[in-house]
Protein backbone atom coordinates (compact mmCIF):
# COMPACT_ATOMS: atom_id res chain seq x y z
CA UNK A 1 0.00 0.00 0.00
CA UNK A 2 1.72 3.23 -1.33
CA UNK A 3 0.39 6.35 -0.81
CA UNK A 4 -0.23 9.32 -2.94
CA UNK A 5 2.71 12.05 -3.06
CA UNK A 6 1.98 16.03 -3.46
CA UNK A 7 2.08 17.09 -7.18
CA UNK A 8 2.87 13.88 -8.73
CA UNK A 9 0.06 12.20 -11.28
CA UNK A 10 -3.21 10.73 -9.10
CA UNK A 11 -3.38 6.77 -9.81
CA UNK A 12 -6.17 6.37 -12.25
CA UNK A 13 -9.16 4.22 -11.09
CA UNK A 14 -12.53 2.93 -12.64
CA UNK A 15 -15.10 1.88 -9.87
CA UNK A 16 -19.04 1.27 -10.81
CA UNK A 17 -20.89 3.91 -8.27
CA UNK A 18 -23.64 3.26 -6.04
CA UNK A 19 -26.16 3.28 -9.07
CA UNK A 20 -24.38 1.04 -11.75
CA UNK A 21 -22.34 3.81 -13.29
CA UNK A 22 -19.13 3.43 -14.26
CA UNK A 23 -16.34 6.20 -13.09
CA UNK A 24 -12.67 6.41 -13.78
CA UNK A 25 -10.61 9.26 -12.68
CA UNK A 26 -9.50 9.99 -15.66
CA UNK A 27 -12.82 10.63 -16.90
CA UNK A 28 -12.95 14.27 -15.28
CA UNK A 29 -9.54 15.03 -16.63
CA UNK A 30 -8.87 18.49 -18.18
CA UNK A 31 -12.79 19.13 -17.51
CA UNK A 32 -12.96 19.05 -13.18
CA UNK A 33 -10.72 19.16 -10.54
CA UNK A 34 -11.66 16.04 -8.10
CA UNK A 35 -11.91 15.80 -4.36
CA UNK A 36 -11.48 12.19 -3.75
CA UNK A 37 -12.44 11.48 -0.13
CA UNK A 38 -11.83 8.58 1.60
CA UNK A 39 -13.74 7.54 4.57
CA UNK A 40 -14.55 4.50 6.82
CA UNK A 41 -18.00 4.02 6.53
CA UNK A 42 -21.28 5.65 7.28
CA UNK A 43 -21.70 4.07 10.86
CA UNK A 44 -19.08 6.30 11.90
CA UNK A 45 -20.40 9.83 13.69
CA UNK A 46 -17.30 11.52 12.49
CA UNK A 47 -17.70 10.24 8.67
CA UNK A 48 -21.51 11.21 8.55
CA UNK A 49 -20.25 14.92 9.90
CA UNK A 50 -18.14 14.80 7.20
CA UNK A 51 -20.66 14.00 4.67
CA UNK A 52 -22.89 16.41 6.12
CA UNK A 53 -20.16 19.47 5.67
CA UNK A 54 -19.47 18.56 2.23
CA UNK A 55 -22.95 18.51 1.68
CA UNK A 56 -23.39 22.19 2.95
CA UNK A 57 -20.61 23.71 0.57
CA UNK A 58 -21.34 21.05 -2.48
CA UNK A 59 -22.81 24.27 -4.37
CA UNK A 60 -18.89 25.83 -3.83
CA UNK A 61 -17.33 23.12 -4.75
CA UNK A 62 -19.23 23.10 -8.06
CA UNK A 63 -18.43 26.83 -8.32
CA UNK A 64 -15.36 26.08 -8.51
CA UNK A 65 -15.45 23.65 -10.97
CA UNK A 66 -15.21 20.84 -8.34
CA UNK A 67 -16.17 17.03 -8.15
CA UNK A 68 -16.37 15.28 -5.23
CA UNK A 69 -15.95 11.76 -5.10
CA UNK A 70 -16.43 9.46 -1.98
CA UNK A 71 -15.43 6.12 -1.59
CA UNK A 72 -15.84 3.88 0.98
CA UNK A 73 -15.38 0.32 2.27
CA UNK A 74 -19.19 -0.08 2.17
CA UNK A 75 -21.45 -2.03 -0.35
CA UNK A 76 -23.92 -0.63 -3.03
CA UNK A 77 -26.76 -1.07 -1.00
CA UNK A 78 -25.52 0.66 1.85
CA UNK A 79 -23.91 3.92 -0.46
CA UNK A 80 -27.40 3.87 -2.13
CA UNK A 81 -29.19 4.00 1.44
CA UNK A 82 -26.88 6.37 3.13
CA UNK A 83 -26.95 9.14 0.15
CA UNK A 84 -31.08 8.86 -0.48
CA UNK A 85 -31.27 9.13 3.36
CA UNK A 86 -29.36 12.43 3.68
CA UNK A 87 -30.25 13.40 0.30
CA UNK A 88 -26.06 13.84 -1.02
CA UNK A 89 -25.68 15.53 -4.38
CA UNK A 90 -22.12 13.91 -4.74
CA UNK A 91 -20.93 10.94 -6.34
CA UNK A 92 -20.39 7.74 -3.79
CA UNK A 93 -18.52 4.75 -5.30
CA UNK A 94 -18.27 1.92 -2.94
CA UNK A 95 -14.90 -0.42 -2.66
CA UNK A 96 -15.62 -3.42 -0.71
CA UNK A 97 -12.67 -5.06 -1.75
CA UNK A 98 -10.24 -1.73 -0.84
CA UNK A 99 -8.78 -1.64 -4.33
CA UNK A 100 -8.57 1.54 -4.44
CA UNK A 101 -8.65 2.51 -0.81
CA UNK A 102 -5.00 0.56 -1.32
CA UNK A 103 -4.14 1.96 -4.44
CA UNK A 104 -4.17 5.56 -2.25
CA UNK A 105 -3.00 4.31 0.80
CA UNK A 106 -5.54 4.67 3.33
CA UNK A 107 -4.12 4.33 6.26
CA UNK A 108 -5.72 1.29 8.81
CA UNK A 109 -5.50 1.80 12.36
CA UNK A 110 -6.23 -1.54 14.47
CA UNK A 111 -6.69 0.12 17.46
CA UNK A 112 -8.52 3.17 16.23
CA UNK A 113 -10.75 0.13 14.66
CA UNK A 114 -10.46 0.93 10.87
CA UNK A 115 -9.35 3.29 8.52
CA UNK A 116 -8.44 6.87 8.82
CA UNK A 117 -9.95 9.67 6.85
CA UNK A 118 -8.35 10.78 3.73
CA UNK A 119 -8.52 13.74 1.22
CA UNK A 120 -6.61 14.26 -1.71
CA UNK A 121 -7.32 17.15 -4.19
CA UNK A 122 -6.38 16.46 -7.87
CA UNK A 123 -6.27 19.03 -10.13
CA UNK A 124 -7.84 19.12 -14.34
CA UNK A 125 -4.57 17.78 -15.34
CA UNK A 126 -4.85 14.75 -12.79
CA UNK A 127 -1.67 16.03 -10.49
CA UNK A 128 -2.76 15.47 -6.63
CA UNK A 129 -2.19 18.97 -5.56
CA UNK A 130 -3.12 18.39 -1.63
CA UNK A 131 -2.71 15.19 0.11
CA UNK A 132 -3.94 14.64 3.34
CA UNK A 133 -4.72 11.44 5.82
CA UNK A 134 -5.64 11.63 9.03
CA UNK A 135 -4.29 10.59 12.07
CA UNK A 136 -7.25 9.59 13.49
CA UNK A 137 -11.08 10.04 13.07
CA UNK A 138 -11.51 13.52 13.99
CA UNK A 139 -8.72 14.59 11.60
CA UNK A 140 -10.62 16.06 8.30
CA UNK A 141 -9.93 19.64 6.89
CA UNK A 142 -12.27 21.68 6.41
CA UNK A 143 -14.27 22.72 3.54
CA UNK A 144 -12.58 26.66 3.45
CA UNK A 145 -9.61 25.18 3.67
CA UNK A 146 -10.43 23.12 0.58
CA UNK A 147 -11.86 25.67 -0.96
CA UNK A 148 -9.07 28.26 -0.61
CA UNK A 149 -6.67 25.46 -2.37
CA UNK A 150 -8.87 25.18 -4.85
CA UNK A 151 -9.27 29.14 -5.93
CA UNK A 152 -5.60 28.84 -5.83
CA UNK A 153 -5.36 25.96 -8.17
CA UNK A 154 -8.46 27.97 -10.50
CA UNK A 155 -6.04 31.07 -10.65
CA UNK A 156 -2.82 28.90 -11.27
CA UNK A 157 -4.76 27.45 -14.50
CA UNK A 158 -6.22 30.73 -15.53
CA UNK A 159 -2.86 31.99 -15.53
CA UNK A 160 -0.74 29.32 -17.52
CA UNK A 161 -3.66 29.11 -19.92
Amino acid sequence: MSKVNINTPAPNFVLQDFQGNMVSLAHFKEKQNVLLVFNRGFMWPFCREHMAQLRQDYDKFVERDTVILVIGPEDAQKFAAYFSENDLPYIGLPDPNHSVLKQYGQKVKIFKFGRMPAQILVDKEGIARFVHYGNSMRDIPENEELLSLIDEINVGERETA
